[in-house]
């Protein structure tokens, strides 16, 4: 194992070790309609509910909700006109902690509480802020989505489940493995299938349905397994877990290992060769993930430590890269419009670290538009997610839900 590759192995163990989870993108919805903001920006409301971090967040009518993934734990309804905290829910028999973005059924907000530890997928209110229902116990890196009237949730316990959003009854339920999960990806719902990355066992009446970990994709409605995928890769003989799926109306796109895959969204199948994200810096080639994926248009954009970078759907091609530094979580960056939001600092601007600027880019001409920074009892502080709103952004700092306009 190359030097490269150990530390990231150890990286990602110190992180399971201290409960800090990365969050996968729910980057699936349709942000296109969404008016960018492309003008600097000053903070209009700045929320805070007494605690460090903000989870990813969702917006439901004029409330914008969120979790708290350290510290007391816990969701939180926001009032998007005032700042004001709504309602705080905290369990106390379970673990506190939510990582992910809430869903939204109906009046309820469901949230996956304790991937870490022992939890549990809880509807709450959104009115009142009082739980209506418990589901099982959420698999870390993982989250709860909507789709139809039903949550979706993979469980600790290796099975899929499909609850009634109302109620909390199991509607329908897949064992996709016999234990727990070692790698898993936020679920995406799209025109009655969902897909997810899981450990899976194998088939035995199937033999070309093997074991390992895998991007699988079940009927929305039944749970039938359609299809699993299994990503290989030249420079890995192990599995491949492909934690940040995008999924577009005819492809899924995923990065793991240091290479980006395209499996067709039908079948299952490579639509192209994946591609390899290695490059010479030093004299020594180095391998690097790409993160944050989102759709623009032809292209697929995402951000490695050293390069945000444009790839072409239909090939894979690099469209165009522009190097820096860059902060890499799922959810650092965004895109609204032709307007792309994400945190760094490219060559040819000033800052120096890779997170604590903001910045947003015109996607035609790539022109940054301008860059905002917040002071913070932490200096550079990264931001989180990045929720774009008609005109403006949500954004979370240190010990702050931000919004800016």
């Amino acid at each position: 194992m190359s030097s490269w590759r150990t530390i990231i192995v150890k990286q990602v163990a110190r992180s399971i070790a201290l409960n800090l989870v990365p969050c996968a993108l729910l980057a699936q919805a349709n942000t296109a309609a969404i008016q960018p903001l492309r003008t600097t920006p000053q903070e209009k409301l700045t929320v805070d509910g007494g605690f460090r971090d903000w989870a990813p967040t969702t917006i439901a009518g004029n409330i914008i909700l969120s979790g708290t993934p350290s510290g007391d734990g816990g969701m939180h309804a926001v009032d998007m006109t005032t700042g004001k905290i709504r309602w705080t829910y905290r369990p106390t028999d379970i673990g506190v902690s939510v990582s992910s973005a809430p869903a939204i059924i109906g009046d309820n907000a469901i949230g996956a509480f304790g991937a870490a530890l022992r939890g549990a997928v809880v509807a709450v209110s959104l009115t009142t802020g009082k739980p209506v229902w418990r589901g099982p116990d959420p698999a870390a890196y993982g989250g709860v989505i909507a789709h139809d009237g039903l949550a979706y949730v993979l469980g600790k316990d290796g099975i899929f489940y499909a609850l009634d959003g109302a109620t909390g009854k199991i509607v329908w339920q897949n064992q996709l493995a016999n234990q727990t999960p070692g790698c898993t990806s936020m679920p995406v719902a799209y025109d009655g299938v969902v897909y997810l990355t899981s450990l899976v066992d194998p088939v035995a009446s199937d033999r070309s349905r093997s074991n390992g970990i895998m991007l699988v994709a079940l009927n929305a409605k039944t749970g039938q397994e359609l299809w699993r995928y299994q990503a290989r890769s030249p420079d890995w003989r192990g599995d491949i877990c492909l934690r940040q799926p995008l999924v577009t109306a005819t492809t899924i796109y995923a990065p793991g290992d240091s290479r980006l895959y395209a499996i067709d969204r039908a079948t299952g199948k490579d639509r192209w060769p994946s591609v390899g994200l290695s490059r010479v810096i030093n004299e020594k080639v180095r391998f690097r993930n790409v993160y944050a994926l989102v759709e623009a248009g032809a292209l697929i954009v995402g951000v490695t430590p050293g390069s945000l970078m444009a790839f072409d759907k239909a090939t894979g091609k690099t469209a165009w890269e522009i190097p820096g530094e860059y902060h890499t979580p799922a959810t650092a960056m965004a895109i609204a419009g032709n307007v792309l939001y994400f945190q760094g600092s490219p060559q040819s601007k000033p800052a120096t670290l890779e997170r604590g600027t903001l910045y947003a880019m015109d996607l035609t001409t790539k022109t940054i538009l301008w860059s905002f920074s917040r002071p913070t009892r932490q200096p550079n502080w990264a931001f989180g997610t990045i929720t774009p709103v008609d005109g403006g952004l949500w954004v979370d700092s240190f010990k702050a839900l931000v919004l800016l306009r």
